[in-house]
């Protein structure tokens, strides 16, 4: 009867994935279990991808070493099964005082272990021989001292990577010793070949000119799935980095990293990356590592339009436009209303005299737990009834209506957006501000230690740039404070009035553009929107008007909260259209 064996092979970093680490690794192993006549099964071959033996990750939750060792205590492999590795180290990197109980563990477990590398074999359920010990604890030390030379040297590469950064910087120069640079950015070798590689950075316009075009349409309300359709539909070419291409095209999750790295602006944000486990930031920033390609408004910009649009899908700029994604919820259990379109405009349809194109688009808001049935675990039951189909088309043109006339009358509204843009300025400029006044401080300590006249002409350049910022500043808070409308309210209506126009535009491009601006508008305008079931939806804008559509989209309510309306009588809340319901009266003065 042969005997069953198991190959681990591991390597603690992806990019040792692309090496022959892994190929190296299962070679060996599979040549030793030939050779011994043992039996293999593509089932028992486990590899540990990016999990470190120094740290012990491959050894903890998640590890499939892990879940071998839980099966060896739970007694699944005590007919002698052999566990393959290519050297002890792939086990632990962690020194002998790991590894010999490790392999006590195992073989008194009923499990062999055999070490390709070597041909050493620890037999099941015999003990180990001295000669074996020493090879073990010599291989486990020399694992572990190499592991942490060779942390001590990344750690120290990545210190001086840090100082000459923060160097260049203060000398205005983008340099650096890597080629590793963001995608956007291009390097030229400076240096002789014989010495230490540096680098010089330069901006790629093409690249930089989609790098900006990506910020303005999140600025403007796009979403990442619909920015990555936009540009692959367009065939714009993947930035590829060291010549390794992607296959996969714009992704959402590469072009949300783009829209979040500060980079962009110019900034270094030094990382501590161990070799296995989340990456944490080393709480440093060097502003003016990278040319810079993207101007702070701009990014505080992007960021402040991606906060706005938490909690609703960018998935709905691709479908059906849905200019009340992620505003409009069931009234009963607070879940979305999903929108599903039963007719598109120009869609054939059969009638009795022949088949016709559809005049326009027929779609209706539905309570994504009612339609779905989801269940609540607490009650034991399904989590919404209310099953009643809102019309879309009706209820949008009803509600923009309204919010033009809302818009218009409250045009705090727009000073307010304008107001916001000018803070965000502000604080952005006020951070170069602090971290230069910082620099300025270093340099006129180390001019006073060393009298370099390069070190006072760097300090006194740095304050002059300081004071200009400083007085820049000043004038946006003047401007914060004395913003005034230099429009009129006919030309503001005629704008708004305008983009409800283009909102229905036979032009695709033109027709989402103008949707996105609506919808970006709508999310802090509109503070409530509930659909009940009896087909009526209430919708209150800016927390101070309130108003009632019925599925033809008519206007059957309309007041200000808070806001009590008198009759003719003294009746209290009087509605004109029930002059005969039973009101309260405002009592008669004393």
């Amino acid at each position: 009867m042969m005997i069953p064996a198991t190959i681990y092979a591991r390597f603690s970093n992806q990019e040792q994935a692309l090496g022959s680490s892994k190929a190296r690794q299962l070679k060996l192993c599979r040549d030793m279990i030939a050779d011994e006549k043992w039996q293999l099964t593509e089932d028992r071959v486990l590899i540990d991808q990016g999990l470190s033996a120094f740290s012990g990750a491959n050894r903890a939750a998640g590890g499939l070493l892990h879940q071998f060792e839980q099966e060896v205590e739970a007694g699944q492999y005590r007919n002698g099964h052999v566990l393959v590795v290519e050297h002890i180290d792939r086990i632990s990197r962690q020194g002998h005082d790991e590894v010999l109980p490790w392999v006590k563990k195992m073989t008194q477990a009923g499990v062999t272990l055999a070490v390709a590398a070597t041909r050493r074999i620890y037999k099941a359920y015999e003990r180990v021989e001295l000669g074996a010990v020493i090879e073990a604890v010599v291989a486990a030390e020399l694992a572990r001292q190499e592991s942490e030379n060779k942390s001590k040297r990344l750690k120290a590469a990545q210190n001086d990577r840090i100082k000459a950064a923060q160097e260049s910087a203060a000398e205005g120069q983008h340099v650096s010793h890597t080629r590793t640079v963001p995608g956007w950015i291009d390097v030229e070798r400076i240096s002789k070949l014989s010495d230490r590689p540096r680098y010089q950075m330069t901006l790629n316009e093409q690249r930089v000119e989609v790098l900006r075009e990506i910020f303005q349409w999140t600025i403007d309300g796009y979403g990442t799935p619909a920015i990555a359709k936009m540009l692959n539909g367009r065939g714009e070419p993947v930035w590829n980095h060291l010549d390794r291409k992607s296959n996969n095209g714009w992704t959402v999750g590469y072009l949300t990293k783009l829209v979040l790295n500060r980079a962009v602006m110019g900034e270094y944000h030094p990382m501590n990356r161990p070799r296995s486990g989340k990456e944490t930031s080393k709480g440093i920033a060097v502003l003016n590592h990278f040319p810079q390609a993207i101007d702070p408004v701009m990014f505080a910009k992007a960021h402040a339009a991606r906060q706005s649009r938490k909690g609703a899908s960018g998935a709905w700029q691709i479908t059906h436009n849905n200019v009340l994604s992620g505003i409009a919820k069931c009234a009963h259990c607070g879940g979305r209303m999903k929108q599903e379109v039963t007719v598109r405009k120009g869609q054939m349809r059969n009638h009795k005299s022949g088949r016709y194109p559809a005049g326009q688009t027929f779609s209706y808001l539905k309570c994504h737990n009612a339609l779905n049935k989801v269940w609540d675990e607490d009650r034991q039951v399904v989590r919404c009834s209310n099953r009643s189909w809102v019309r879309y088309e009706t209820l949008e043109k009803a509600l923009l209506n309204v919010a033009l006339k809302f818009v218009v009358v409250r045009r705090d509204v727009a000073a307010d957006s304008r107001n916001e843009a000018l803070r965000i300025e502000i604080a952005d400029r006020q951070r170069f501000i602090e971290d230069k006044q910082k620099q300025v401080e270093n340099l006129f300590r180390s001019f006073s230690q060393s009298g370099s006249p390069t070190t006072e002409r760097l300090a006194l350049a740095l304050e002059a740039e300081l004071i200009t910022d400083q007085a820049a500043i000043r004038e946006l808070q003047k401007g914060l404070a004395d913003e005034a409308e230099d429009i009129s309210i006919e030309q503001y209506e005629a704008r708004l009035t305008e983009l409800l126009t283009t909102m229905n535009s036979e032009d695709e491009n033109e027709r989402s553009a103008a949707r996105i601006r609506i919808k970006q508008s709508l999310r802090p305008l509109v503070t409530r929107l509930d659909c009940f079931d009896d087909k009526l939806t209430v919708v209150e804008f800016g927390n101070a008007l309130r108003c009632i559509f019925d599925n033809e989209g008519n206007d059957i309510f309309n007041g200000y909260i808070n806001t009590v309306h008198v009759g003719p009588n003294g009746e209290i809340d009087w509605h004109p259209d029930f002059p005969d319901a039973d009101y309260q009266y405002v009592a008669d003065p004393v």
